[in-house]
């Protein structure tokens, strides 16, 4: 694993972002009469500051990746089974994908630090890849976890009992995540809508 992809670094990286916000708190809060436009883009980015989304998400992902991975070679060393292998593969791709593309995208706000509209929209998009990425990986992996570690308990059963258990657990998973994530989606929906408001005001 890089630095690059290590939670502790990643946050490292951002701190300056979080300077930037707090700057424009403070032109804004030391204005007199600020216009309704400035009070709606300073309530997005208090928003958008408090979210813990980005802590929990890149922990969810990151203990389902690297749980996945391990389950996965162990599962592979006890029963030789090659799509435990090919699991670990495409586990690690998506991984090194996904963090590079948000630690990138995280970096590039500051890009935008001069034009406040685009700033704010560029940061829910980022929410928006943080969430969709963890949705997927878990709708893709979190099934194969969950096999690869009932096998682990209960002993291996043939080829067609694997595929099945992985459907049913893929099922649960989707059912699970549209559950207690529900709400994260509503608040991502709710932010898009006040972005566009600021349009007309």
């Amino acid at each position: 694993m890089s630095e690059d992809s290590k939670p502790v670094i990643f946050e490292a990286k951002t701190a300056r972002l979080m300077d930037i916000i707090s700057e424009t708190e403070k032109q804004f809060g030391n204005q007199i009469s600020p216009t309704p436009g400035e009070v709606k883009r300073l309530e997005l980015i208090r928003k958008m500051k408090q979210d813990t989304d980005k802590k929990e998400y890149m922990i969810m992902f990151n203990i389902l990746m690297i749980g996945l991975s391990l389950i996965s070679l162990v599962h592979f060393s006890m029963y030789g089974a090659i799509i435990s292998l090919v699991c670990v593969m495409f586990c690690l791709i998506y991984f090194v994908f996904i963090r590079k593309r948000l630690t990138t995208a995280t970096l590039n706000l500051s890009e935008y630090k001069n034009n406040f509209d685009r700033y704010l929209w560029e940061g829910f998009y980022l929410k928006e890849m943080r969430y969709s990425a963890v949705k997927l990986a878990y709708f893709l992996f979190f099934p194969f976890f969950t096999v690869f570690l009932v096998d682990l308990i209960r002993g291996i059963e043939n080829n067609t009992a694997m595929w099945m258990a992985v459907l049913i657990a893929a099922i649960l998973s989707t059912l699970g995540w549209w559950i207690y994530f529900r709400d994260d989606r509503d608040a991502l929906k709710k932010i898009e809508s006040d972005l566009k408001s600021l349009e007309y005001i």
